[in-house]
């Protein structure tokens, strides 16, 4: 008997395939960048500083202190890449565990979690981001700290507003009636159900987390010279943007192509939930 090919309704979106498959190129560029057949990216030879694109031995060319421009974007990858997914797994987290406990909690509780947490949602991201990591000390674990806190209140403020909607519920209401302790309701009735829209929101913070984070480095907040950060590529080529600025275009332009990545994985997780939640009600 003939096997009916799926419907279209059980496909993955498209955004959802190719955003997956972009994601995952880039883990396998900043994974293999140690087997690759590169020169050292830190190491430069100052009588072949500014090879033009094309050049033998540099297909790239070569940035100011002569150093292998496709070399110190793929390894420059592994930092970009660090500074978009850590911090919004902790925020992810953090975000999510104090959105439940609010949510859950009580109004006296939730206001209580969401006006702290207010404090810190009330300065401007940015100028937080910078202020946190001035005052750390230029480096990565100071960049992604600063970046980690900044987006905890963001993911905390989305899970509230979704435990909002599911408290009233039937289902919750027979959970608390049989007697459920809230963490049990948390684990088995509240995660489930609003997992979903944390994770299409927190993919659209990688790409977010990636510009903050090359942004840091750009002002000598983030990755410390000479390790190889498309930001820190930014800042050391902007000085040649008219000598040579297809160059200086480059670690841009990678910069921008992750968080659009990010942005489309984000897109199609949230049509397949969105489909998802239609085909089951």
């Amino acid at each position: 008997m003939a096997i009916s090919p799926p419907s279209p309704r059980s496909r993955p979106p498209a955004a959802l395939v190719a955003g997956t498959v972009a994601v995952l190129a880039l883990v396998l560029v900043a994974a293999l960048a140690p087997l690759l057949p590169l020169p050292d990216p830190d190491v430069g030879d100052l009588s072949h500083r500014l090879l033009s694109l094309g050049s033998p031995g540099h297909p790239l060319g070569t940035d100011g202190q002569g150093r292998d421009v496709l070399s110190r974007l793929v390894w420059g990858t592994q930092a970009s890449l660090v500074a978009g997914l850590v911090p919004v797994a902790v925020a992810g987290t953090l975000g999510t565990l104090l959105g439940i406990v609010a949510g859950l909690g009580g109004p006296r509780l939730e206001n209580t979690v969401m006006r702290g947490l207010d404090v810190i949602f009330a300065f401007p991201a940015v100028l937080l981001a910078i202020s946190i990591a001035a005052s750390l000390g230029a480096g990565l674990v100071s960049m992604l700290v600063a970046l980690s806190v900044i987006l905890v209140p963001a993911v905390a403020r989305v899970v509230v507003t979704e435990v909002a909607g599911l408290r009233e519920l039937d289902f919750m209401q027979a959970a608390r009636a049989s007697g459920a302790r809230w963490p049990t309701i948390a684990r088995w009735h509240v995660l489930p159900n609003i997992l979903p829209q944390v994770s299409v929101y927190c993919s659209a913070l990688v790409g977010l987390c990636v510009v903050l984070g090359a942004g840091l480095s750009f002002l000598g907040l983030g990755v410390a010279p000479p390790r190889a950060e498309w930001g820190a590529m930014v800042d050391d080529l902007r000085q040649h943007v008219f000598t040579a600025p297809l160059l200086a275009l480059l670690p841009a332009a990678a910069i921008f192509l992750a968080s659009v990545v990010f942005n489309v994985l984000g897109e199609g997780l949230r049509s397949h939930f969105d489909v998802r939640s239609r085909h089951t009600a």
